[in-house]
């Protein structure tokens, strides 16, 4: 049975409807090069690194959680996850390697991740709920995502709207190592890291999306009966 083009047509608009659900609204691309972040409260006496090696790189040594201000590195006081009109998309590369001084029979940092901070109303110490625990030996954040690829690069896509709601003012990234013996100089990494805000479907790209399922339904009932 060939294809007819008012056929074509109906998927035509079906398709048409469906893909106008994912306008980006906004994008932010993070060049850890060009930002200065802080050390939160939560870190240790670690520093970071930054280079760029297939896309802008961030290394924090253990024991380090830094801190990226929305404000001041894109001008934006928040993204709000309780708008319905949109949908928040964090992708990134993480990475997590041993370094080269490593004494540690087992060593391997208690938390490795990020956390998608609201901190309108001050510093918090942390919040479980809204990090994403990568890899790591400690039962901490959220674990819907976890780093399988070591040590190689592994590429990570999450719709925050889908795991938390509020305000994000601050990313928090995290290497967090304060066991006394240490983690054996674990390192871990993130590259290529953005968020981008999407527009949730609208009522007319739903009813020109009911339309043309409909629209193919009725045309393929009539090609069967005919």
């Amino acid at each position: 049975m060939k294809f007819s083009i008012k056929t074509a047509a109906l998927l035509t608009g079906f398709c048409a409807a469906f893909t106008a659900n994912a306008n980006i609204i906004s994008s932010y691309d993070i060049d850890f090069a060009a930002q200065t972040l802080t050390a939160h409260q939560q870190s240790g006496t670690s520093n970071y690194g930054t280079w760029t090696n297939n896309g802008s790189v961030l290394n924090l040594r253990e024991n380090s959680w830094f801190t990226l201000n929305l404000d001041d590195a894109f001008g934006i006081q928040s993204l709000d996850l309780d708008n319905s009109a949109s949908d928040i998309l964090l992708s990134f590369e993480f990475r997590m390697t041993p370094g080269n001084n490593n004494t540690n029979a087992n060593p391997y940092s208690e938390i490795g991740g990020i956390w998608l901070a609201d901190f309108s109303a001050g510093e918090q110490n942390n919040d479980a709920s809204r990090t994403f625990a990568l890899g790591g030996t400690q039962n901490f954040g959220l674990d819907d995502f976890t780093y399988t690829n070591e040590p190689a690069w592994e590429t990570f896509s999450i719709t925050l709207d889908d795991y938390m709601s509020g305000l994000i003012t601050d990313i928090v990234f995290i290497n967090d190592c304060d066991a006394a013996s240490g983690c054996g100089d674990m390192k871990v990494r993130f590259r290529n890291a953005s968020i981008t805000e999407v527009s949730e479907p609208t009522a007319m790209s739903l009813i020109l999306l009911g339309i043309g399922f409909m629209g193919w339904r009725t045309r393929r009932q009539n090609q069967k009966v005919a």
